[in-house]
C-alpha cells in the first residue's frame, strides 16, 4: 500500500483530499496545527485508523517521524486577506521548503503544492493560460503564494525533486468555512451583496472535482514538474453561480448590487483606517475581496486536461446542491475566524 502525506489535512481541501485517497486505497498520514476536523467522513477515518494525524505546524514539525512516503501534498498555509507579509512568507515559503526537504530525504515520487489563481492578479481576463504573466495585487497572501510557487519550481529542479503546482480557482463545497458558509447564509437571507450585478465571469471549482484533479496530477508522471490551473471550466458569472446557490437553498435569487467604484473606494478607506490605527484583525471589506469580483477572472484548464485527463465530473448545479445540503445542517450563528 502506497503512503500519502497531507499537510493541512484537517482543513477544507485537505480533508476532502484525505477522504478520496482513503477511498483509492492509500495509507494516509496528515499533519495539521489542529487534530480536529468538521468533516464527518474524515473524523470517521481517523477513528477507524485509516488516517493518522500528527499535530504540528509547517515551521516546526519534525517530518522525519513520518518515515517513507510516496506522495506529498502540501496543502497547508496561511490564508487571509490581511496580515504581515513576513509571517505569510515564514509559513507559506519557508514552511513549504521544509516539506520539500522532507520529501527529498525519503525519496517521495512527487510534491504537490497547492497555490492559488490569485498569483495572476485581478486585471480582467478569460481563459487565461498558465504561461500568462503573474501580477498579483499588493496583498500578503497573493505575494507569498507567488513567492512560494516560484521557490517550489526552482528549488525542486535544483535538488531533482519532482513537483506539481496546482492553482485552484474559487473553491466551494461541504465544510468550507472560509467562504461558502457565509455566502450561503447571505443568499438564504436574500441579502447577498454583488458588484456590478455580478456580471463578471468567475472561476469556481467544486472541492471534489479539485481533489480528484490533484490526485490525477500526482499519479501521472507525465504531469510532473509543471503548473496547472484547476477550475470547473464552466465560465459562469458570479450571478449565475449565486442563482444556482439560491435554487439549491429553495430561495429567490435576490442580490444587492453595488457599483465597483464605490466598492473599491469603501475597501481603500476601510483598509486605510485599519493601517492608520494598526488594527491586526481583518477588515470586513478588503481590496482583495473586492477586486476579484470587479472584472472577469477565468482560467483555461486545457493544460490539465491534456496532461493528466482532468475533466470535472460534478456539475455546478450538483456541487451547489451538495454544498447547500451540508449548509442546511449547520448552525446559523457560527462566527468564522479570519
Amino acid at each position: 500500500m502506497e503512503k500519502a502525506l497531507i499537510t493541512g489535512v484537517c482543513g477544507f481541501v485537505g480533508a476532502h483530499l484525505a477522504n478520496l485517497l482513503v477511498e483509492d486505497g492509500y495509507e494516509v498520514v496528515g499533519v495539521d496545527v489542529s487534530d480536529k476536523t468538521r468533516n464527518v467522513e474524515l473524523a470517521q477515518h481517523i477513528k477507524d485508523g485509516k488516517v493518522t494525524i500528527y499535530k504540528g505546524s509547517l515551521t516546526d514539525f519534525d517530518f522525519s517521524v513520518i518515515g517513507k512516503t510516496e506522495y506529498v501534498f502540501q496543502i497547508a498555509g496561511k490564508v487571509s486577506a490581511w496580515g504581515d507579509i513576513a509571517e505569510f512568507n515564514r509559513i507559506n515559503v519557508d514552511g513549504t521548503k521544509r516539506v520539500i526537504d522532507y520529501a527529498k530525504s525519503v525519496g517521495a515520487k512527487v510534491v504537490v503544492y497547492l497555490s492559488s489563481t490569485a498569483v495572476y492578479g485581478y486585471n480582467g481576463y478569460t481563459n487565461l493560460k498558465e504561461e500568462a504573466p503573474k501580477r498579483p495585487m499588493d496583498n500578503p497572501y497573493s505575494l507569498s503564494k507567488l513567492a512560494a510557487e516560484n521557490m517550489v519550481m526552482s528549488y525542486c529542479r535544483e535538488i531533482a525533486q519532482n513537483f506539481v503546482v496546482i492553482r485552484p480557482g474559487n473553491v466551494f463545497g461541504e465544510y468550507d468555512m472560509t467562504s461558502s458558509y457565509d455566502l450561503y447564509r447571505l443568499v438564504e437571507k436574500e441579502k447577498m451583496p454583488v458588484i456590478d450585478k455580478g456580471k463578471y465571469i468567475s472561476c469556481f471549482v467544486y472541492v471534489k472535482n479539485l481533489v480528484k484533479g490533484i490526485v490525477g496530477a500526482a499519479t501521472t508522471p507525465e504531469a510532473y514538474n509543471e503548473d496547472y490551473n484547476l477550475t470547473d471550466g464552466c465560465g459562469e458569472t458570479l450571478r449565475e453561480y449565486l442563482a444556482c446557490v439560491a435554487e439549491a437553498l429553495g430561495k429567490k435569487a435576490r442580490f444587492v448590487s453595488v457599483p465597483s467604484p464605490l466598492s473599491k473606494l469603501t475597501a481603500r478607506t476601510v483598509e486605510g483606517f485599519y493601517r492608520l490605527f494598526r488594527i491586526k484583525s481583518m477588515p470586513l471589506i478588503t481590496m482583495f475581496s473586492v477586486l476579484q469580483n470587479c472584472s472577469d477572472y477565468h482560467f483555461s484548464i486545457e493544460k490539465a486536461a491534456s496532461r493528466f485527463g482532468y475533466a470535472p465530473s460534478i456539475t455546478l448545479e450538483q456541487g451547489t446542491r451538495n454544498t447547500a445540503a451540508w449548509y442546511l445542517t449547520m448552525p446559523k450563528d457560527i462566527k468564522v475566524k479570519r
